[in-house]
């Protein structure tokens, strides 16, 4: 994996800046600025004001991170903040300015907003307990998070149907719902994960299908370069409503989503060795 380009992704941040501006001043129209803001991890409130997504790998916040939060919190008087699903940190009703501020200030304490919107791979979850929990079967940390930094680093490059939630469960509970994601790791008791993909709720709710009974955990890459394999190759750019990888079980069926799957991670490991 290369590492992450600094000066490029705030000379990016800058472009966000000029163009949340520009939205701000009413020269650019709300679509227009969802197409661009999104892959920042931004979006338009409803009214006025902006909305940010701080990605947390994992849902892990170190006292490095949760005193940036506190100080920027007090800084721009922040009134409104969220935990998500995907268990990101939302800051609410901020200016153009203030979300680039923010956005460019983050990554000096390894917070990225980047992919938090839009067609894009967004936070890898695992469960709060993960490491802690009495009878897990792996502590999934060190997976969850080089899962996370490998998607991030991706998102420039990827034009996905729509956008791709990534789940690790210890095996010993199952919080973050790895089984219904559209890509899910859940720890075996004998060591290595089973894994899933193209699960999700919201309407015509699936459950993920099984494509790996028994996967090694430094294979985990391969796994998510594989899924994305398979999205961009056999996913509707054409529909939105039906873009979401659960839709695959019904165009490929379950057996031939396993077989797209299966030929996804030979490709994956011809391309490139990501263990």
């Amino acid at each position: 994996m290369e590492p992450i380009n600094y000066q490029k992704e705030k000379e990016n941040i800058q472009y966000f800046a000029q163009q949340a501006r520009s939205f701000e001043a009413g020269e650019l129209d709300r679509k227009d600025y969802k197409g661009i803001s999104g892959k920042f991890g931004s979006y338009a409130q409803r009214g006025e004001g902006n909305m940010l997504r701080l990605r947390m790998p994992g849902g892990v916040m170190n006292l490095d991170k949760l005193g940036f939060v506190a100080d920027m919190v007090e800084r721009f008087d922040i009134d409104r903040l969220k935990l998500t699903t995907c268990q990101t940190l939302q800051l609410h009703n901020l200016s153009a300015d203030e979300t680039a501020y923010i956005m460019e200030a983050a990554m000096d304490h390894g917070i990225f907003t980047k992919g938090g919107g839009g067609d894009n791979p967004r936070n890898v979850m695992m469960s709060p307990l993960a490491g802690v929990l009495p009878g897990e079967y792996m502590d999934v940390r060190p997976w969850a998070m080089a899962c996370g930094e490998y998607l991030l680093g991706r998102v420039d490059e990827l034009h996905m149907p729509r956008k791709l939630k990534v789940a690790f469960s210890g095996g010993a509970d199952n919080e973050t719902h790895a089984t219904f994601r559209d890509l899910g790791f859940v720890a075996l008791p004998d060591g290595g994960f089973r894994v899933y993909c193209a699960g999700g709720l919201g309407p015509n709710p699936k459950l993920g299908v099984c494509v790996e009974e028994k996967a090694a955990p430094e294979d985990v890459l391969h796994y998510a370069d594989a899924m994305i394999r398979v999205f961009t190759t056999h996913g509707n750019y054409t529909n939105r409503a039906r873009s979401r990888t659960r839709y695959l079980q019904d165009t490929l069926g379950v057996e031939g989503l396993q077989q797209a799957f299966r030929q996804a991670l030979e490709e994956s490991r011809a391309a490139a060795d990501l263990r």
